[in-house]
């Protein structure tokens, strides 16, 4: 093979020199951008990897990653060769790619990205998230996996994945985000991730609010497929939380693709906490049982194994005690409420600093407005994305926020200000962006190592 490509980052010069949306301001989902005949005929060319194995595919607003995380461990619990692809990564950009847990190793991106470069040579319009998609779709062939667990980029109905023909479609909780793109009501936003729906392929639907329901409803109904709504099949019960893990009972139909009347119960241990992480749980447990209808089995030892040994960064990931230090990747309004709701069950007393960044696009102020109502104290800052909103502007349009805020723009700082003022049993929290909750979480890791090796 010809190498045009000799390192890893090359590879990565490579991917991001082509048109990256996540660094701009796109404001144009349509077929002239985001051209799914583009991704066909990619994938066309390379004999069709994405269908050399089965896939699920999951698209929504808030908890698809979770939900993807979930189903995948549970699958490798089961003895299934997994391949995941999710974005964006948290630290490196090869964890948007794993086969059974484990990232694709940097030579092996080179060698795949290598092996597309021709062809993207060819085809005019291809964007970072189509060649990365194509990436994960040839190697997870290479790999022979038996199941990829695919996460929708962005919206669903012309999002570069969608080329899958899955065994089932998954849509987590949908609420307002990318309205510039997607649409600025929930109907419009959920008639786009709606566009995963294939015909006479079941569709898993998270609990929703009404009017999107109705949205899932009418398409499944318009494409034969089997309309799957957990709130209406599951019930929760004897919740038990603790900073470690949550614990709860899952109430559910002796099936699903045709439930019936007998009930039967699970008892899940859950390392990923809030109480949307509970429903998440839920709609990734749906999803396992349809498949097994189908005849991918997984067992209820399974599920729990899985679904214990889940790893999910970022999401409420506590990373020190003594003072807390949490990272959440909550970066939209409805996000930003469910972690407070989080944070007030977890800590109901301690003295909460929040250090907060956030794209420029997202709904700051509503963020801000929620963070506040806890929060003795907001420090502002900004990661190095491009979209990153820039502090002293943050501070101009919040003038009123009913708690003390202070900008400090280099992330670095920012945290060592917080640690260095916090008393044990305070609580720092960076998020507002995935970017933040990354940062924070490099900048932590590396000083704990540096730290151990000046402590040998």
């Amino acid at each position: 093979m010809k190498r045009y490509i000799q390192t890893y980052d090359q590879a990565l010069d490579f991917i991001y020199s082509q048109i990256d949306f996540s660094f701009t301001k796109q404001q144009r989902y349509s077929e002239e951008v985001f051209n799914l005949d583009r991704m066909r005929h990619f994938m066309r060319v390379l004999g069709d990897p994405q269908n050399a194995y089965k896939t699920v595919h999951v698209a929504g607003t808030k908890g698809k990653g979770s939900i993807s995380a979930m189903l995948a461990s549970a699958l490798n619990h089961a003895g299934y060769q997994i391949g995941f692809y999710s974005s964006p990564h948290m630290i490196d950009y090869t964890e948007r790619i794993q086969v059974g847990n484990y990232p694709i190793p940097r030579g092996d991106f080179v060698d795949v990205l290598n092996e597309l470069y021709p062809v993207i040579q060819e085809i005019y319009g291809l964007t970072t998230f189509e060649i990365t998609t194509a990436v994960a779709f040839q190697y997870f062939k290479h790999q022979h996996i038996d199941i990829g667990v695919i996460e929708v980029g962005l919206g669903g109905r012309l999002d570069a994945t969608n080329i899958i023909q899955p065994q089932v479609s998954v849509i987590a909780s949908i609420s307002l985000d990318h309205t510039a793109i997607l649409g600025n009501t929930l109907e419009a936003i959920a008639a786009e991730k709606a566009g995963i729906i294939k015909p006479d392929i079941p569709v898993v639907i998270s609990p929703q609010q009404p009017s999107v329901r109705a949205v899932f409803e009418e398409i499944t109904k318009e494409r034969h497929a089997y309309f799957i709504p957990t709130g209406d099949l599951l019930s929760f019960e004897e919740r038990h939380t603790d900073l470690e893990r949550q614990e709860f009972d899952i109430r559910y139909p002796n099936g699903f693709l045709s439930p019936g009347n007998d009930q039967e119960k699970l008892h899940i241990t859950l390392p990923l906490l809030g109480l949307h992480q509970m429903l998440n749980a839920g709609t990734a447990f749906c999803t396992l049982k349809v498949l097994s209808e189908q005849g991918i089995k997984v067992s209820d030892r399974d599920i729990i194994e899985g679904f214990k040994q889940v790893f999910w960064p970022g999401r409420f990931e506590i990373l020190q005690k003594n003072p807390y230090l949490i990272i959440d990747a909550a970066h939209n309004l409805e996000s930003s409420s469910r972690l407070v709701d989080t944070l007030e069950e977890l800590f109901p007393d301690q003295k909460v600093t929040w250090i907060f960044g956030a794209s420029e696009d997202k709904d700051i102020s509503g963020m801000l407005g929620n963070f506040s109502k806890i929060a003795s104290q907001i420090i502002l800052t900004r990661s190095t994305h491009p979209r990153a909103a820039d502090p002293v502007q943050m501070e101009e349009n919040n003038i009123s926020l009913g708690c003390d805020t202070i900008i400090i723009e280099d992330i670095q700082n920012a945290l060592e200000y917080a640690l260095n003022n916090a008393q044990s049993g305070d609580v720092i929290i960076a998020s507002g962006s995935i970017f933040i909750a990354a940062a924070v979480r490099e900048i932590w890791i590396a000083h704990h190592a540096e730290k151990e090796i000046n402590d040998q």
